[in-house]
């Protein structure tokens, strides 16, 4: 039987977090599906800036295989066929995003936003599953847009925050039928190192002293790879034991993930719960290298540089290197200056909300890359 699981908030410089944890803590629990999650319900004071168009709303459903999903179709004003967006989610149990919905509505293209799987109307689990089978459900949202007479089928696109700024880019890799991407806050590390850095940063915001914060990131890092492939068990056991003289590990021993604590055998390494199993061998080790690669479709990429759940200048480096691989990539790389995570102002008398700069991003390269093209 899955443990009960407990919910905390966490705070890392304004952010709100929440991360889900087994009643035992650690991967021995099921933990480990901790995913960094920013809380981006945008309506607040960014949606009274919303520009008021008509458009109709529409509850709709479809079918992701055998798994039903419920969401919400805008529809702007019109008789013409409009160009259209499926919204991916971020991580962990996330409705319809219905105040980015909106927006997109206003610039002039249908958006379909739907209940994650096993979240509000939608049936499934998400966390039975890799993350990474979670496009699919966007691709399901793609074909039943193309259903619909409203649809202009040649111009639907996917938008993602953190998570689902892997997801977009991999939509793309796997379907023509996606016809532009645009990915925000998306790493360009697998999720093992995004969460490694999470963890770096909590532990800074504590006061760590850097060259301690990196000894301890090593250190986790050796860790995860053992649990993702269970190769040199000696080495890392070693390792750990050493850390617990470190002036670091009390700090580090306490977060979320509970790394630091026993270390199972490599004979145990599969016993391990599912979730935890899942995750370190499916989820930790996913790179997003290959789906970048592989997008040959406008897509651009929105990064906020006070963003302390993922490593943006590794990640703009990672998209700058396929970039240049090949020129047939149509890349759009802006970063905002006093953005978080989740693009809102981290300055400022408008700390906190949404930033105006990163809507007006969207709306002109929309413009530009997709309502004003044949």
């Amino acid at each position: 039987m899955e443990p009960a699981i407990r919910k905390r908030g966490l705070r890392l410089r304004g952010v709100l977090l929440l991360t889900a944890a087994g009643n035992l803590r650690g991967w021995r629990a099921g933990l480990f599906l901790a995913f960094v999650l920013p809380i981006a319900a945008c309506g607040q004071r960014g949606a009274a800036r919303l520009e008021s168009h008509d458009a109709s709303e529409e509850a709709v459903h479809f079918t992701s295989g055998e798994i039903p999903l419920s969401g919400t179709l805008m529809l702007p004003a019109g008789s013409q066929r409009q160009p259209a967006v499926v919204l991916f989610h971020g991580s962990g149990p996330q409705g319809r995003d219905l105040f980015m919905a909106r927006w997109f509505a206003d610039q002039g293209f249908a958006a379909l936003a739907y209940d994650k799987r096993g979240v509000g109307e939608s049936g499934g689990n998400f966390r039975a599953v890799p993350f990474m089978e979670l496009c699919n459900d966007g691709l399901a949202a793609i074909a039943y847009l193309k259903t619909r007479k409203e649809i202009d089928t040649k111009r639907i696109g996917v938008w993602g925050l953190s998570q689902g700024g892997w997801l977009g880019p991999l939509a793309a890799s796997r379907s023509a039928d996606v016809a532009f991407v645009i990915a925000v806050s998306g790493p360009g590390v697998s999720p093992g190192e995004q969460m490694i850095v999470y963890y770096a940063n909590e532990l800074r915001a504590q006061g760590v002293p850097e060259s301690d914060v990196r000894e301890a990131s090593a250190v986790r890092r050796d860790i995860w790879n053992y649990m993702s492939n269970g190769n040199g068990y000696e080495k890392v056991k070693k390792e750990l034991e050493q850390s617990r003289t470190k002036p670091w590990y009390a700090q580090a021993k306490a977060q979320e993930d509970d790394s630091f604590g026993p270390l199972p055998r490599p004979a145990e390494l599969n016993k391990q719960p599912a979730h935890s199993v899942q995750w370190f061998k499916q989820e930790a080790v996913y790179d997003p290298v290959p789906a970048l690669r592989a997008v040959r479709v406008p897509a651009l990429f929105l990064f906020g540089d006070k963003d302390q759940l993922i490593p943006v200048a590794e990640s703009v480096a990672v998209i700058r290197r396929v970039m240049a691989e090949d020129s047939h990539h149509d890349f759009t790389i802006q970063e905002f200056p006093i953005d978080d995570h989740g693009m809102r102002l981290t300055a400022g008398g408008a700390s906190g909300e949404i930033d105006p700069e990163y809507l007006k991003t969207m709306r002109e390269w929309l413009a530009s890359h997709v309502r004003n093209t044949p």
